[in-house]
């Protein structure tokens, strides 16, 4: 009697028997015949990068070495390849900022990785460089900067070499660490990646080119748009522009006269992996800058807690401590039962005097945001109390007209949610398609 076939064995069988004519097997996966899968090292020679914290950094600056730090790379960079035309947010060297005298100054195509992050999914996270012209650039802290060696790779593909979903699941091999997780130079030299003929290469990267710039006209509509809504909110909720049917005087009120604390502070517990038996918990953190609730981060409160910590339908919330100091958010029973966290204060307005869309616009004005840089001031943190919340000055007109103009910016708020709408299905179609090409389960014609 033979012996029994492990249940690998099996797997990888059936691999073989389903796998496409023109396809070998390698240790990434299945991958067309006429496709590598070199080392690192063997394609790209290692830059000299340097470890400036962000307080020798600067955006201010006119003239400059621009330096490209590896939180950028994870947050603020949000296209593949870093375009110095179009990208504005690059950090500078504070001027005076010794350089070592073997620093590298980058040029096109060049590629950065950022070697740490605090998940998996930001292992290996890179940025290709474009029409970086006259300018000076160098790799910052916690990153890896290579450069094409011997012309293996085409220009616009080489951010995606490492984004291949066979060479990301790879790279969760060698990161280590716990809370951060880390790529030593080491380890990554002699990872071996995918890679097509350069001809493919090439027409990869021109389709992939094509999503991208459907993408950023998206963003650029998105930006205009919200713009428009930025120039309304200082006409209409100052008062310099009256809707028809309106004249009467407006009045200033303070927080605490337009709403009731509900709860003062929320608990402060620890969260676990979202579970839809538990309490969903709403943390600083949970709040985007566009004051909504991150459904795509969502986590759970380890406990059962008192009702009075649930918030309810249009309570807002803000922010009372840290970084984070001055967010707000408005709750929509769309999201779900939420419990909020203990650096969050909670307010319910009284709908007689105050409706809470008006006040969820009036928190995104200049005029709020001056307020909270001004008393926000502290030894240590910035922070504001709900003492100091409750006397924020509010100049409101009538609730009819409140509930008028109310209507107007959810019209505007109704288009930008439709924009982001189309954008994500943009993304979501990049994605998919990168993917087949990346690993050759869609081949392109050369």
């Amino acid at each position: 009697m033979s012996e029994a076939i492990s249940i690998e064995d099996q797997k990888d069988m059936a691999t073989e028997v389903f796998a496409k004519e023109g396809y070998k097997k390698t240790k990434l996966g299945w991958i067309p015949e006429d496709w590598e899968t070199p080392c690192i090292d063997e394609i790209f020679e290692f830059l000299s990068t340097n470890s400036f914290s962000r307080s020798l950094l600067n955006y201010k600056e006119d003239e400059g070495i621009y330096n490209i730090h590896y939180g950028d790379i994870h947050a603020t960079f949000k296209r593949p390849l870093l375009d110095f035309n179009i990208e504005n947010r690059i950090p500078k060297v504070n001027n005076g900022t010794p350089l070592s005298q073997n620093i590298d100054y980058l040029k096109d195509g060049d590629l950065i990785i950022a070697d740490a992050s605090e998940d998996y999914e930001g292992i290996g996270e890179a940025i290709e460089l474009k029409n970086i012209g006259k300018n000076k650039v160098i790799s910052g802290l916690h990153t890896f900067a290579f450069r094409d060696k011997n012309k293996k790779t085409a220009e616009g593909f080489r951010v995606y070499i490492l984004r291949n979903l066979l060479v990301k699941k790879a790279l969760k091999t060698i990161a280590t660490g716990s809370k951060v997780y880390g790529i030593s130079k080491g380890n990554i030299q002699k990872f071996r990646v995918v890679l097509p003929p350069l001809p493919e290469q090439q027409k990869i990267a021109a389709i992939l080119s094509t999503w991208d710039n459907a993408i950023g006209k998206q963003e650029q509509l998105i930006a205009s748009k919200k713009h428009f809504k930025k120039g309304l909110m200082q006409l209409l909720l100052t008062g310099k522009k009256r809707l028809p049917g309106f004249c009467a005087e407006w009045e200033t009120k303070t927080l605490g006269e337009l709403c009731e604390i509900k709860g003062d502070y929320g608990i402060n517990a620890a969260s676990v992996p979202f579970d839809p038996k538990l309490p969903t918990y709403l943390r600083i953190t949970d709040i985007d800058e566009d004051g909504k609730f991150k459904v795509q981060n969502k986590t759970s409160v380890n406990n059962q807690y008192s009702k009075n910590f649930y918030l309810e339908e249009e309570d807002i919330v803000f922010a009372r401590t840290g970084a984070s100091v001055g967010k707000t958010y408005l709750h929509k029973s769309e999201n779900g039962k939420l419990v909020f966290a203990g650096f969050l204060i909670r307010f319910r307005t009284n709908p007689n005097k105050l409706t809470p869309y008006f006040l969820r616009q009036y928190v995104n004005s200049n005029k709020y945001w001056n307020w909270v840089r001004v008393f926000s001031v502290r030894s240590g943190q910035p922070g504001i109390n709900s003492k100091e919340y409750a006397i924020l000055p509010i100049s409101i007109p009538p609730i009819s007209e409140q509930k008028k103009i109310s209507i107007v910016f959810k019209m505007v708020d109704k288009e930008i949610a439709l924009l982001q709408t189309q954008l994500t299905q943009l993304q979501s179609q990049k994605r998919g398609l990168m993917q087949k090409l990346l690993t050759g389960e869609m081949r392109v014609k050369i």
